[in-house]
């Protein structure tokens, strides 16, 4: 009887096979894990976005938003925008974005309603990516007390 000094190939077939199985799970969590964390990292992006302009107009108080409601300040004009992303302000990324903002003055009230809505500005992969289709936050800027 000789001796065997090498694999059948049935056997070669098995270990693959085998080999395979124990591999596609693990591509499979690293393909979710990229997923999951570009999704946080746009997510989270438009999210700073929208809170930007809330900021400066909560700065700026109720006085100089009822005095300017058209244009209260040049770099965040009311209506529809497409987000420079220059580097150095804001990620390079935040080009792929738009961002809507909405000023409503009620005076009786002496309130500033100020809604922010940061979405995918068109086909591109920040829409491939992000889960949301739109992020949106809104502030209520008052009047100081005397």
């Amino acid at each position: 009887m000789r001796k065997r000094k090498a694999l059948s190939l049935l056997e070669v077939l098995f270990a693959g096979a085998l080999l395979t199985i124990a591999i596609l799970p693990l591509l499979w969590m690293t393909k979710y894990s990229e997923q999951s964390s570009m999704d946080a990292y746009y997510e989270l992006l438009a999210m700073n976005l929208v809170k930007e302009p809330i900021e400066i107009f909560r700065g700026l108080g109720y006085e100089w938003l009822a005095a300017n409601p058209k244009s209260p300040h040049p770099d965040y004009p009311i209506g529809d925008q497409q987000i420079p992303g220059d580097g150095l302000k804001r990620p390079v990324e935040a080009s792929s974005f738009k961002r809507r903002i909405d000023l409503k003055i009620m005076t009786a009230e002496k309130i500033a309603q100020v809604t922010v809505t940061v979405y995918p500005a068109g086909q591109n992969r920040v829409q491939a990516w992000l889960s949301d289709s739109a992020t949106t936050m809104e502030a209520l800027i008052s009047a100081k007390r005397k």
